[in-house]
């Protein structure tokens, strides 16, 4: 720094480069108990308990060496009764769940001190002071489940329910710091940001989320007939119920968000605490039919067999539990300068400082200011608020399956199979941003909202695939099977955070092949276990005998992916955050899905060689493209669509169009084609008789190879897709899992008696 005299030669910021350690360990016990209580009463228990862990570094400082504790554990009780020969009863109870808490696993990390981040100073970025705050989770199955299985003449009938309760904990730790920002490194060393801001616990001022300790209940009944009409046909028919309860918390603390009437819908928006998020639905019977006919003329050697179901499910709890944030529990707040010299409105309002202890996460004072006061409709009083909203009557998720298929024995221990298969799933969870669908239908936002964050059941998929498979079955100690899909999968989004370019103006849009889809598979497995000595419990078996060797591959056509073109400002709004466009391909590039043209970029030679890019002046920024073309595609006007509405740049205005429709569908390109070899081999040592342990005991030492052959595979996710770039269709090779697994090679041992 600088003194009276000078500078002293000294550097105050300088540049290092560190390790990253890694290190990890993962165990695994389980044990089984089974006893006859009775001729007619048996009762097992087991047991599984895995505990695992990690440490790494959670950012680029040594003291941000980060421990990861976690155990997964599972109990069950069995309980069989036999009534008689033909009427018997499971009962079954099991308790399975996973948790961590990474702040009581990390007791030397300075939880105390917030996050500090200061405004990149020309072209240097200083990185983040403070700690990476870690996770508190801990969810909960419990489950009790009653089957009977009644026999009469050719029919077997089966009938019970189930009752499962979700235990689940939303405590975000890493909202329990508060987070400031500084104009520059001098304001860092002198205590002075430029701003604050967070979600805080509305009472006190505190930063962080209130704890929630989540809870749903799910009931399911059914009943199942398997009656063999005769004896070269069964015919399986059947009913279930399900019940998925709505989100609720121990507490009574969660914020549910209702929305208003008619016009009023987002300007009637109104919070109330605690309840259930959502009503649920309470029609859900799926009715499942199937048949197994093997055909008189075919002399048993063909199979047909075929069936349709309707399934329903749960919403995932980790999507479910999103509204936590939720005033008037909690409120988002947010104090800044307006200029270096200006404080503004809200520069006062900022309270800086640490922790009572810099390992203490729970020390920090309160921001008085950040203390939230609420209208009647349960909404902070200062606006800015971020809201998570649910349907308040949420369909249940549901999918039609549907298959057909046949069975041939060909001879030589040889079966071909053929067949289909099909689904058509509805009500699917997706994300959006509600106040974006709002203004492109015209409908009038609230003002003291900034973000509605909504989920909602208007996501769809199906899927169809044809199916081949030819296995030679156990026989001279070998087995070997391959099989052959060719499919396709379509949806308008391929999981529940996926918000598709084009939501707000209609999912129709979205509509495409799944982020998933693979078109065409192949794999090809086999397993060998010679006998080199006819008696297995000779000596010499047991010491030159019992190798065990298998191997499969695995090819696909790879993961589809789309072309986009980001817009210079939002669509929709100010704040939207919608910037991609699906522009029209022109034609003329190639098609090939090889790791060598996704590296070289050889389908697209020459992209940006000639580029027609149009600019204006939108919103008071000169320069600003408003159409794109290059060598292979073009993507029309859309000055209007980023285009204020209110001149003055009002947040809660629409701009003044919507975005042009998308010239492609979403996922029309082709990703890389994925080959890969497993192979494992084991060899058993049998011992000799030992009293306690019986004939059987053996020692086994096997090693397992993943991708043995360590084949190059490329991530189809981080191929670059913006049209504008001349490396585009290529893998981005600085992204850190731009390679898919390279080869891994496991040892073990395991003694068996």
């Amino acid at each position: 720094m600088g003194i009276g005299g000078g500078f002293d030669g000294n550097p105050d910021i300088a540049e290092f480069a560190t390790s990253s350690p890694y290190s990890s360990y993962f165990h695994q016990y389980n044990g089984r108990l089974d006893a006859d209580v009775t001729k007619a009463d048996h009762i097992s228990f087991a047991i599984f308990w895995t505990p695992q862990g990690n440490t790494s570094y959670n950012g680029g400082r040594g003291y941000d060496i980060f421990h990861h504790a976690q155990i997964n554990d599972a109990f069950t009780v069995i309980y069989n009764h036999t009534f008689s020969s033909s009427f018997l009863n499971e009962a079954r109870a099991n308790a399975a769940g996973w948790r961590w808490n990474e702040i009581t696993s990390n007791p030397q990390e300075p939880v105390g001190l917030p996050h500090d981040n200061i405004d990149q100073i020309g072209n240097v970025t200083i990185g983040q002071f403070g700690p990476n705050l870690g996770s508190d989770l801990n969810q909960w199955t419990y489950s009790y489940k009653d089957v009977a299985t009644k026999v009469l003449g050719q029919q077997t009938i089966k009938f019970g329910g189930e009752y499962t309760n979700l235990h689940y904990l939303n405590n975000p730790t890493y909202n329990d710091a508060p987070n400031y920002s500084f104009y520059n490194i001098w304001d860092f060393v002198n205590d002075a940001p430029s701003q604050e801001s967070g979600t805080f616990q509305s009472t006190t001022g505190l930063p962080g989320v209130a704890r929630q300790d989540d809870r749903e209940n799910l009931f399911g009944a059914f009943i199942q007939d398997d009656w063999k009409v005769r004896p070269n046909l069964t015919i399986n028919a059947g009913l279930r119920y399900s019940y998925f309860g709505p989100l609720y918390t121990k507490q009574n603390n969660v914020g549910v968000a209702h929305f208003g009437a008619g016009s009023a819908e987002f300007t009637g928006l109104t919070v109330t605490q605690g309840g259930n998020v959502w009503n649920a639905q309470k029609g859900n019977f799926g009715p499942q039919i199937g048949f197994n006919w093997s055909p008189a003329y075919f002399h048993s050697k063909v199979v047909v067999r075929g069936g349709y179901g309707l399934s329903y499910n749960q919403e995932e709890i980790a999507i479910s539990a999103n509204g936590g944030g939720n005033p008037p529990s909690n409120s988002y707040s947010s104090f800044s300068y307006s200029s270096p010299q200006n404080p503004g409105a809200t520069g006062p309002f900022i309270s800086y400082g640490i922790s009572s202890s810099p390992t203490n996460l729970y020390g920090y004072a309160p921001n008085p200011h950040a203390i939230s006061s609420f209208n009647t409709a349960g909404l902070p009083t200062s606006g800015g608020d971020f809201i998570t909203a649910f349907p308040s009557h949420l369909p249940t998720q549901y999918a039609h399956h549907f298959s057909l298929d046949t069975e041939t024995n060909l001879g030589y221990n040889v079966v071909l199979s053929l067949g289909y298969q099909g689904s058509s799933s509805h009500h699917l969870i997706m994300q959006a941003n509600a106040n974006a669908y709002a203004l492109s239908q015209g409908v009038g936002l609230n003002p003291l909202v900034t973000t509605v964050d909504y989920y909602g059941s208007y996501g769809a998929s199906n899927n169809n695939a044809f199916l081949a498979d030819i296995k030679h079955s156990f026989a001279h100690h070998f087995s070997a099977e391959g099989q052959f899909m060719w499919a396709k999968a379509l949806d308008n989004g391929s999981g529940p955070y996926e918000e598709p370019n084009y939501s707000p103006s209609g999912l129709n849009y979205a509509y495409g092949r799944s982020d998933f889809n693979v078109g065409k598979s192949f794999k090809a497995f086999g397993s060998w276990q010679p006998v080199i000595f006819k008696d297995e419990h000779g000596w010499l078996e047991k010491v030159a005998g019992g190798w065990s060797l298998s191997g499969i591959f695995n090819f696909h056509t790879g993961f589809p992916w789309t072309a986009n073109y980001y817009t210079p400002q939002s669509l929709y709004c100010q704040t939207c955050g919608y910037s991609a466009l699906q522009p029209r391909y022109l034609g003329g590039a190639g098609k090939s899905t090889s790791n060598s043209a996704l590296e070289s970029g050889s389908n697209y030679p020459g992209i940006t060689s000639t580029v027609s890019a149009p600019t204006a002046t939108v919103n008071g920024s000169t320069g600003t493209t408003v159409a794109y073309a290059n060598k292979y595609f073009s993507v029309p006007n859309f000055q209007s669509a980023m285009t204020w509405s209110n001149p003055n740049g009002n947040v809660l205005s629409n701009n003044v169009a919507l975005p042009p429709a998308p010239g492609m569908q979403r996922n029309s390109f082709n990703g890389a084609n994925y080959k890969n070899f497993d192979a494992s081999a084991a060899k058993d040592f049998g011992l000799p008789h030992i009293r306690g342990l019986g004939n059987d005991a053996k020692l086994e030492i096997g090693v397992t190879a993943l991708n043995l052959f360590n084949i190059t595979n490329l991530n189809t996710q981080n191929i670059i897709n913006d049209v504008t770039n001349s490396n585009f269709g290529t893998i981005n090779a600085s992204a850190s899992n731009s390679v898919l697994g390279g080869r891994q090679v496991t040892f073990h041992g395991r003694f068996m008696f």
